[in-house]
């Protein structure tokens, strides 16, 4: 099963990794302003909340990894207010997010910078024992040919059903999701493993 290449996927994209103990990852995918691969969801104080990364519009039929990042507007501030609002009460955010800051507020130019930093933070973070993987799939570039790539995903996906973990308002509001990771290594911390390890191994 094939992953799409995200910024900073939910925590069933990394359930369904860990499953098939293995992480391959479609790079060649065209960014489409519809498919998400710019944004990520947070459990906010109010309602599920979706943070955009601005990108410039005449890169939008590249490659996703050749597609550079729009600092015209100070979104990283408001990216910053929203996870202090979202998580500053949560167990283990002041140990994990100035890790995240560190790399945003270095501005990478490309999308393949940003996501590729933030997978190496998720992963190691969330210790998970395996590496990503890449891929440069044949004729990916084109839009319909990456969906049909990621379809056993998507269908794998909506069909998986998450365990509950404690979340920062869930007395207000019950367990949410979809939600970035970033929800479950700010809540759970050095137990995230132990969360995602409860899912049974599947064959890739």
């Amino acid at each position: 099963m094939i992953l799409p290449y995200n910024l900073l996927p939910d925590v069933r994209w990394f359930i369904l990794g860990q499953q098939q103990q293995q992480f391959p990852i479609l790079q060649n995918a065209p960014f489409l302003k519809q498919n998400g691969s710019n944004r990520y969801t947070i459990a906010a104080a109010n309602h599920l909340q979706s943070l955009t990364i601005p990108v410039h519009g005449e890169d939008r039929n590249l490659p996703l990894p050749q597609v550079r990042i729009n600092y015209s507007e100070n979104w990283l501030r408001t990216h910053k207010q929203a996870w202090q609002t979202a998580y500053g009460k949560s167990p283990f955010y002041e140990y994990y997010d100035y890790r995240f800051w560190a790399l945003f507020d270095q501005q990478p130019p490309t999308m393949q910078t940003l996501i590729e930093g933030c997978h190496q933070l998720l992963f190691t973070n969330l210790k998970i024992p395996h590496t990503p993987q890449y891929l440069q799939e044949p004729g990916a570039e084109h839009s319909l040919i990456a969906k049909h790539t990621l379809a056993k995903f998507q269908a794998q996906s909506t069909k998986l059903s998450l365990t509950p973990y404690p979340q920062v308002f869930d007395a207000k509001f019950g367990f949410r999701e979809p939600v970035s990771a970033l929800d479950l290594l700010f809540n759970l911390g050095p137990t995230a493993q132990e969360y995602l390890q409860q899912y049974p191994t599947i064959k890739p």
